[in-house]
C-alpha cells in the first residue's frame, strides 16, 4: 500500500466511482475530533473507529471486532475467532459447547481413550472450520495449514517424544533439581518457540498476509496444531489400551478439560499475541503514540514469561484440582490480555484509507460507505470474513 500524506487522509475525498456532488440520501459529512478526518457522519469514525457521539478514541464499551460486546469481555469464540460476524459466532460456541458434552459423555461411561481423542480434537478442529468459514488463507489453503497446523503437529510429536522421554530419565534416577529446570524453563521455552515457527515463516515469505489479525489466526493455528500432537503423543499409552478403562470420571474430566481446553487456549493465546504484535509492527506505519501493551517486546515477554511460570507450577504443584483452577485463570487473564492487544491492533489501521462505494456493513448488515470502521456499528473492515469483504479505497 502506498504512504499517503497526512494533508490527503484528511482531505474528504470523493467515493469510488463518483465524480460530481453526493447524493441527497447519503449522510453528511463531519470533522472527527480525534483524528481529524473528513467523514461521513454517523456514531463512529469511519477513518479512526472513534465513538463520535460519546467522543471516546479508545470505546473500551464497542470492541472493534464485535461492537455490540465489551473490549474487556472474557469470549472465547469472538476473541481467538475475530472474523466471524456476530450472527455466525454463535454456531462456533454451540458446537464448542457439544464438543464438551461429548467428551464429559464418554468419560462418564469410562470410555477415556475416545474421551481423550475427542477432548484434544475439539477446539484444533473448530479453528479448522473458522479458517475455511472466513477464508483467512486467502488463495493459498494448504501453504497456510501446512505452515501452522501441519509443522506444528509435528514439530509437537518430535519434541514431546523427545523432551518427554530425556524428563522421564531424570526423574527415574532421582535427579529433581536439573529436571525442574528442564520441565520450568528449557521445555516451555523451547515450545513456544516451536509453536512460532511456522507462522514466522509466513511472515518472512509471504508478505501479503499483512493484516494483524492474520498473524493471530497463524499463530493460533499453529499452536493448536502443535498442542494436539502434543497431546496425543503423550497419551498415546492410553489410546493403544483397552477401550473400556478404570479409574475417577471427575479425575478424568479434571485431566481431559486441562489438557483438551485450557492448555490449548494458553498455547494459542500466547503464540497468536506474539505474531498479532509482529503483523501489527509490520502493518502499523505511525509506530508512535501506540500502547506499550501491544508492542513485540511486551508480547514476547507475556507470552514466555507464562510458558516459564505455567511449566514451574506445573512441576511443583502436585494437586490436579488447585493446578487446574491456576490454569483456568491463567487462561481467563491471557484472552483478556489478547482481545485488547486485538482491540488496538485494529483501531491502528484507522487513518489510512478514503471514503469508499456504499455497501453493507458485514457485521449490522446496514448500508454505509466503505471504510476502515463502520460509521453504523463500529465494526472494524480488516475484522470481517476475508470472502466478499468489500474493498476499501485505498486499502490492500
Amino acid at each position: 500500500m502506498k504512504e499517503r500524506g497526512p494533508e490527503r487522509r484528511k482531505s474528504a475525498g470523493r467515493r469510488a466511482g463518483e465524480t460530481g456532488e453526493l447524493p441527497l440520501e447519503r449522510p453528511p459529512l463531519v470533522t472527527c475530533p480525534h483524528c481529524g478526518s473528513i467523514v461521513p457522519a454517523g456514531d463512529f469514525c469511519g477513518h479512526c473507529g472513534a465513538h463520535l457521539t460519546m467522543n471516546s478514541r479508545r470505546r473500551s464499551h464497542a470492541f472493534a471486532a464485535v461492537p455490540n460486546e465489551r473490549v474487556v469481555q472474557l469470549a472465547i469464540i469472538s476473541t481467538l475467532l475475530p472474523h466471524l460476524p456476530h450472527r455466525r459466532g454463535a454456531s462456533f460456541r454451540l458446537a464448542l459447547v457439544a464438543g464438551a458434552a461429548l467428551v464429559a459423555l464418554l468419560a462418564a461411561l469410562h470410555l477415556f481413550a475416545l474421551a481423550t481423542v475427542a477432548a484434544v480434537l475439539v477446539v484444533p478442529v473448530l479453528y479448522l472450520m473458522y479458517l475455511y468459514e472466513v477464508e483467512v488463507y486467502e488463495s493459498e489453503p494448504w501453504l497456510v495449514i501446512g505452515a501452522t497446523m501441519v509443522i506444528g503437529a509435528l514439530l509437537g510429536i518430535a519434541f514431546t517424544n523427545l523432551a518427554g522421554g530425556t524428563l522421564s530419565q531424570l526423574l527415574i534416577t532421582g535427579d529433581r533439581e536439573t529436571a525442574f529446570v528442564l520441565a520450568g524453563i528449557a521445555i516451555p521455552v523451547v515450545a513456544q518457540t516451536l509453536m512460532l515457527a511456522g507462522p514466522l515463516f509466513l511472515y518472512l515469505f509471504r508478505e501479503r498476509f499483512r493484516e494483524p489479525l492474520d498473524g493471530l489466526s497463524f499463530g493460533a493455528a499453529s499452536a493448536l496444531g502443535f498442542t494436539m500432537a502434543s497431546a496425543l503423543t503423550r497419551f498415546w499409552p492410553l489410546l493403544t489400551g483397552p477401550l473400556v478403562g478404570t479409574g475417577s470420571t471427575l479425575d478424568w474430566a479434571a485431566r481431559l478439560t486441562r489438557a483438551g481446553l485450557l492448555v490449548m487456549l494458553i498455547n494459542a493465546c500466547t503464540t497468536g499475541l506474539v505474531t498479532a504484535a509482529l503483523w501489527l509492527r509490520r502493518y502499523d506505519r505511525r509506530r508512535s503514540g501506540r500502547p506499550w501493551w501491544s508492542s513485540v517486546l511486551a508480547a514476547l515477554v507475556v507470552a514466555f514469561g507464562v510458558q516459564v511460570l505455567l511449566g514451574m507450577l506445573t512441576f511443583a504443584v502436585q494437586d490436579l484440582i488447585l493446578d487446574l483452577a491456576i490454569l483456568a485463570l491463567v487462561t481467563a487473564v491471557l484472552l483478556l490480555f489478547l482481545r485488547v492487544v486485538i482491540h488496538e491492533a485494529l483501531l491502528t489501521e484507522g487513518a489510512e484509507h478514503e471514503i469508499g462505494p456504499d455497501a453493507p456493513c458485514p457485521e449490522c448488515h446496514r448500508i454505509v460507505p466503505t471504510m476502515a470502521f463502520c460509521p453504523a456499528c463500529g465494526a472494524a473492515r480488516a475484522a470481517a470474513a476475508k470472502q466478499g469483504r468489500p474493498k476499501v479505497a485505498g486499502g490492500v
